[in-house]
């Protein structure tokens, strides 16, 4: 009995995979959710239940019916990889394709509290957590998400990015002592490093608009104009710059 139904299942999957071939893409979630249906929450319905996600996110562009199928594969799977998977998707599809930010930090929390233990993907997922809590507006949490990756993963190479996201959430929250703080870390850590001129530049405008919010004006000028030839878009520094310049004049008249 049990070969009969593979035998039946395997049938399905070939006609799904053909109608997906044709774009005839309904017609083969219709195959997909009858193995699911055989299958439950056997291996071979887990990955139907995949397919149909897929079938939502990539050709049909209705996510949120792709993340209701995301979820069925997360609630049907026993295999920590699969359910890693399948909440990874719902969360970059919240955020990525629905514009929805809250919604996507909150999978993300959820899915690094469950893999934190994972030393392959816990690095990225946390990284992936701030910067969805960024997009949302939630900035205090995303300082502490950067802050917890700069703590538990020493070393990595996302560590320097990391820590100016760090600065730029204390920034957007009005932290400013603890952004300026934070912004003249990574110049003093990577200043003078090869391959890190780009974000040394950004840490002096990060620091340049985080003196300019204090009204220390000088201090503002100077970190402007310390990274300005290599930050990667040297006209918005140049316009930071003159109008800053006017600004002392109009002070000194």
């Amino acid at each position: 009995m049990g070969g009969c139904s593979f035998d039946v299942n395997e049938d399905h999957w070939r006609s799904a995979d053909s109608f997906v071939k044709q774009s005839q893409y309904l017609r083969a979630i219709e195959e997909y959710t009858r193995i699911v249906n055989y299958e439950q929450r056997g291996p071979m319905g887990v990955r139907a239940q995949e397919e149909i996600a897929k079938i939502y996110s990539v050709h049909l562009k209705d996510y949120l019916r792709a993340i209701r199928a995301y979820r069925d594969v997360y609630h049907r799977s026993d295999e920590n990889e699969t359910k890693m998977r399948a909440r990874w998707e719902i969360a970059k599809l919240y955020g990525d394709k629905l514009g929805n930010f809250s919604a996507s930090a909150e999978e993300y929390g959820i899915l690094y509290r469950e893999n934190l233990w994972n030393p392959q993907d816990g690095p990225q997922i946390l990284l992936e957590w701030g910067r969805a809590l960024m997009d949302a507006g939630q900035f205090l949490d995303a300082a502490e998400r950067f802050k917890e990756y700069r703590a538990n993963y020493p070393g990595s190479a996302d560590g320097p990015r990391a820590l100016l996201e760090e600065a730029q959430a204390y920034l957007n929250s009005e932290k400013t002592e603890l952004a300026i703080s934070s912004f003249q870390e990574a110049i003093k850590q990577f200043a003078g490093r090869k391959g890190y001129e780009s974000l040394v530049a950004e840490a002096y405008y990060g620091l340049g608009l985080s003196l300019e919010g204090k009204d220390d004006l000088a201090g503002a000028l100077t970190a402007f104009k310390s990274g300005l030839t290599t930050y990667p878009n040297p006209r918005v520094i140049e316009l930071k710059i003159d109008r800053l310049e006017r600004r002392k004049k109009e002070r000194k008249l």
